[in-house]
Order: structure tokens, then C-alpha cells, then sequence
């Protein structure tokens, strides 16, 4: 026989669970509950901003709150013989509140227009829990504030439409970076540089379309050389344009080349030697190459401008810059027309 003192003790122990089931069978109901009072609300809202009226907004948020509420207490009051009104007052309180600031941030749209749906059932289902903490035992009330932090969480990590949109445009800008960096590696549309002795390759700049190098001699002679790749036949003066400077002015008509400016066949010079442009018909680029001195000079650490015998030297020696080189120096910072200067002191 079971003795009165057993059967106390066995009741005793059997009342929690018994309260545990209680209260988990209230915040199991009132989650479709709090679903249906989300789903109203966001037809409301939907109504509301494309019915230009606020008040219907403001009226539905009303009533919502105070079913839920009451809702909720009966629901307690059914289960557990307490009515918990200030539990339901407060779950209605942060469902209330979630469902503010996911809509005027963006991160929950209507559910009423099945947008967000799993993000609606999770913030339904923590703000349910949160009853926990009104309803016990111990164990619920742990869950109820460890819920109420995780809606917190879940509002706080869940990314805005902007910073999606953000997200999205960053990695659609690398994919094109990438394709435009690889179709530039593809097309073997490099810089021109030097392998003449005594001369190196200091700086160069990467364009897409053109690309220029800045070269030095163990002198200190500085010259640079730009090329441009799918180019089109120049007008016969335009070229003059290219390889002009200080004290080289336009000093005849204008259908007339000046004076300084000499062309021979696919050919302009200044005619000191000091510059040279020319256009290759067959590849369809065009090449000019030109001296510098003064500020230019000393940027890459030069002294003075080359000569038109370095000019003239130059000239032959030039040839695309390597795949290896490229992908080494220039394809790093590579941006196409925005594409930087670059320090090649070892070429």
C-alpha cells in the first residue's frame, strides 16, 4: 500500500511538470494566435498605406493589442486557473513593438502579402515564449528572458533592404572586377617596356584602352611611352596634339601641321627628335613616345629629359609587358580606366 506520506510526496514532485505542461500549452496557442493577430494587422497596414488611412493603421494596432491581451488571459486563466494579464500585456507588448520596427526598417514586410513568412513565425514564436518569464516554473522564465533576448537579436542582425542592397551591389561590383580583370589578362593588351641596356621601366599605368610607362636611364634621362590598343586612323594633324609641350605652339593654319611637327608616312615627330607618334594600320594601334625633364623627371627619379638619340633608340626596344609581369605589377590595383600608377622599380 502506498502510505499518505508517498502519495504527497509523489504529487509534489508530479506539480511542476504539471505547470510546466500548462504554461507550454498557453505559449503553444498563443502563437497561431499572435500569427493571426500579425496577419490582420498587416492587412490593415497594407490597406492603411495604400488607402492613405493612417487612422485604420492606428485603430488595428489598437484592437490587435487588446485581443491579444485578453486572449492570452483567458487562454492562461484556461490552463492554468491564473488569468496572467500582465504576461499578456507584455507579449502583446513585444510582438507590438517587433512588428513596429521590423515594418519601419524594412526588415518584416506585410504578411498579409506572405513576405517574410518564416521571420513572421519566428518573432511570433519568441514573443510567445516570452511568457515564460509570467507563467514558470523556473525553467520557463529562463527561456522566456533568453527569448526575449533572442528577438532582440534576431531584429538587431537581420539585414535592412539597404544593407542588402549594399551587399548585393558590392558583390556584383567584385564579380566585375574580376570579369574585367580577366578579360584584361585575356586580351594581352599590356604596357609597352624597355629591355634596352642601361635603361629601366619605373612606373606604368595600366588603362584598358591605353596604357603608359614611364622609363629612366642609369643617366637619369626620362621619357614616357603610351599606347593605345584598338585605336582608329588619327586625323593627320590630331597626332601633333599628342606630342606638343611648352614653347610648341600651333604657328601655322589650321589644315596646316607647325612648324615643329613633321610627318612622315604613319610617322609625327617634333623636329628635335624629342617625340615621336606613330600609327600601325595592321595591329590598329597607335604608339607615342615622348621626353620629359623637370618635375616630371625627378617624380621617378630622373634629372633630365631624354635626348632624340634615346628617343630614337627607345623606339625599337619596345615590346608589350609580360602576362607574368602584368599579373605581378598591375593586375592587383587593376581598375581599368581608373586604373593607378604603379611602382616597378625591379622592371
Amino acid at each position: 500500500m502506498v502510505s499518505p506520506s508517498d502519495s504527497a510526496v509523489v504529487e509534489a514532485r508530479s506539480a511542476p511538470r504539471t505547470t510546466a505542461g500548462r504554461s507550454l500549452a498557453v505559449i503553444g496557442l498563443t502563437i497561431p494566435l499572435m500569427l493571426l493577430i500579425d496577419y490582420a494587422v498587416s492587412y490593415a497596414t497594407v490597406v492603411a498605406l495604400f488607402g492613405g488611412l493612417p487612422f485604420v493603421l492606428i485603430a488595428a494596432i489598437l484592437i490587435a493589442f487588446a485581443v491579444l491581451a485578453g486572449g492570452i488571459a483567458l487562454l492562461s486563466t484556461a490552463f492554468t486557473g491564473r488569468p496572467a494579464i500582465l504576461g499578456g500585456v507584455v507579449a502583446a507588448g513585444v510582438l507590438t513593438c517587433a512588428g513596429a520596427f521590423g515594418l519601419v526598417h524594412g526588415i518584416l514586410g506585410p504578411l498579409a502579402l506572405q513576405t517574410d513568412a518564416l521571420l513572421h513565425v519566428a518573432v511570433c514564436a519568441l514573443a510567445a515564449l516570452t511568457l515564460g518569464i509570467f507563467l514558470g516554473p523556473m525553467p520557463l522564465q529562463v527561456a522566456g528572458a533568453v527569448s526575449a533576448a533572442a528577438l532582440v537579436a534576431v531584429l538587431a542582425l537581420v539585414p535592412t533592404p539597404t544593407e542588402t542592397a549594399a551587399v548585393d551591389r558590392a558583390n556584383a561590383e567584385a564579380d566585375r572586377s574580376a570579369e574585367v580583370k580577366a578579360s584584361w589578362i585575356r586580351s594581352g593588351k599590356f604596357p609597352l617596356v624597355t629591355d634596352l641596356a642601361g635603361w629601366s621601366n619605373v612606373e606604368v599605368r595600366a588603362t584598358g584602352t591605353d596604357a603608359a610607362t614611364w622609363v629612366r636611364s642609369d643617366t637619369g634621362s626620362v621619357a614616357r611611352i603610351i599606347i593605345q590598343w584598338n585605336a582608329v586612323e588619327p586625323d593627320p594633324l590630331a597626332p601633333c596634339n599628342f606630342i606638343g609641350g611648352p614653347g610648341r605652339e600651333w604657328d601655322r593654319g589650321p589644315d596646316q601641321l607647325p612648324s615643329w611637327c613633321v610627318r612622315t608616312g604613319d610617322q609625327w615627330s617634333r623636329s628635335d627628335g624629342t617625340a615621336v607618334y606613330s600609327y600601325d594600320a595592321g595591329t590598329g594601334t597607335t604608339m607615342w613616345i615622348m621626353a620629359f625633364g623637370g618635375y616630371d623627371a625627378e617624380r621617378v627619379g630622373g634629372s633630365n629629359a631624354a635626348t632624340a638619340e634615346d628617343i630614337a633608340a627607345l623606339i625599337p626596344s619596345l615590346h608589350p609587358m609580360s602576362r607574368e609581369d602584368a599579373e605581378r605589377y598591375l593586375l592587383p590595383t587593376f581598375d581599368g580606366i581608373d586604373s593607378p600608377e604603379v611602382q616597378t622599380p625591379d622592371l
